[in-house]
C-alpha cells in the first residue's frame, strides 16, 4: 500500500468518526497522528488544518449542531482529504523520482566496482538472479524477492575503495593486503549508510555482513547462524556459486558439478543449511538462468 492510500485511508476513517459523532474535539488530533512520520512541511500544514477545525467546532455547542451545520462539517472535512490527498501523491511522485535517481547512482557505482574487479558487470545480474531464485525457494514472499533481487547487485560496492594493486593481483595476498581487502565490506556498508529507501537498507546490510560465515569465521564482525541477516546468508551463496562458475584472473571457471560439490562441502561451515537446501532445490534452473544471461551478454 502506497503512502498515500495507507493516509487516505487512516483520513476517510477520521473524517466518518468526526461527522458521525462530533462530540470528541480529540479526534482532529488524530489526524495530526497520522502525519507524525511525515516531513515538518506536510505537518505544519496539517497542524493549521487541524486548528482551524478546532475553532469551528470549538465556536459551536457540539450537541446543538444541526443537520446543516454537521453537514457543513463534513464537507469541510472532505475538502480538506481531498487536498490533502492531492498533496500526498504529489510529494510521493517527486519522492520516487528522488529514489529512482538515488538507486541509479547507487547502481552504477556497484557496476563500476564490478569493472573494478575485472568482470564485465554480468557477474551482478547473474548473482542478483539467483539471489532471487534462491529466496524464493526459501519461502520468501514476492515482495521479499524482488527487493533483494534490486539490492544484491550491490554487495561488493566497497570494493570501489580497494585499490587497483590488490583487487586485481594475480597471486596470494599479504597479510596487509588482507587487511585492506577485508575492509570492503565496511566501505560498502558505508557508503549506503543512512538511507530510509528499504532497497538501500536491504543492500547495506548485504554489503556489510555477506562475508561472514554461519560458523562465525567469516568477517568482519564473525557473526554467526542467524546473527547474519538472511539477505546476506543468500547473497553468501549466489555470489559463490557464480564465482566459481566464472573465469577469474587467477584461476579457470569450475565445472558445475565441481561447483555444486562446493557448495555442499561448505553447508554448515560457510553456509546456512537451510539456503544450501533452498538452493539445491532449484539448481537446475540457477544454471539455466545463468546460461541465458551469459548468452545475452
Amino acid at each position: 500500500m502506497s503512502v498515500h492510500h495507507f493516509i487516505g485511508n487512516e483520513m476517510d476513517s477520521l473524517v466518518k468518526k468526526l461527522a458521525a459523532t462530533p462530540t470528541d474535539i480529540n479526534l482532529v488530533w488524530d489526524v495530526v497522528k497520522v502525519m507524525e512520520t511525515e516531513k515538518e512541511d506536510l505537518q505544519a500544514q496539517l497542524f493549521c488544518y487541524a486548528q482551524d477545525i478546532q475553532k469551528l467546532l470549538a465556536e459551536r455547542d457540539i450537541a446543538a449542531l444541526n443537520e446543516n451545520e454537521k453537514n457543513a462539517a463534513y464537507k469541510q472535512l472532505e475538502r480538506f482529504n481531498h487536498d490533502f490527498m492531492i498533496l500526498m501523491a504529489q510529494k510521493e511522485k517527486s519522492y520516487q523520482a528522488l529514489e529512482s535517481s538515488h538507486l541509479d547512482t547507487i547502481r552504477r557505482l556497484a557496476t563500476a566496482a564490478e569493472f573494478k574487479d575485472d568482470d564485465t558487470g554480468a557477474h551482478i545480474l547473474r548473482m542478483s538472479r539467483f539471489s532471487s531464485i534462491i529466496a524464493r525457494a526459501y519461502g520468501q514472499d514476492e515482495k521479499y524477492c524482488n527487493l533483494l533481487e534490486q539490492a544484491s547487485p550491490m554487495h561488493d560496492i566497497g570494493k570501489i575503495g580497494i585499490p587497483d594493486d590488490v583487487l586485481k593481483k594475480p597471486g596470494k595476498l599479504t597479510e596487509a593486503e588482507w587487511v585492506l581487502m577485508r575492509k570492503h565490506p565496511e566501505y560498502g556498508a558505508n557508503i549506503l549508510s543512512g538511507s530510509d529507501v528499504p532497497v538501500l537498507q536491504m543492500a547495506e546490510e548485504v554489503a556489510l555482513a555477506h562475508h561472514e560465515k554461519f560458523d562465525g569465521s567469516g568477517y568482519p564482525s564473525n557473526l554467526q547462524g542467524e546473527q547474519i541477516p538472511l539477505s546476506a546468508r543468500i547473497v553468501a551463496l549466489a555470489d559463490f556459486f557464480d564465482a566459481l562458475t566464472m573465469d577469474r584472473c587467477y584461476r579457470p571457471a569450475f565445472s558445475d558439478e565441481k561447483a555444486l560439490t562446493m557448495v555442499k562441502e561448505n553447508s554448515g561451515t560457510h553456509f546456512d543449511p537451510k539456503v544450501v537446501q533452498a538452493f539445491f532445490s532449484v539448481s537446475n534452473d540457477i544454471i539455466n538462468e545463468r546460461d541465458r544471461i551469459n548468452k545475452e551478454n
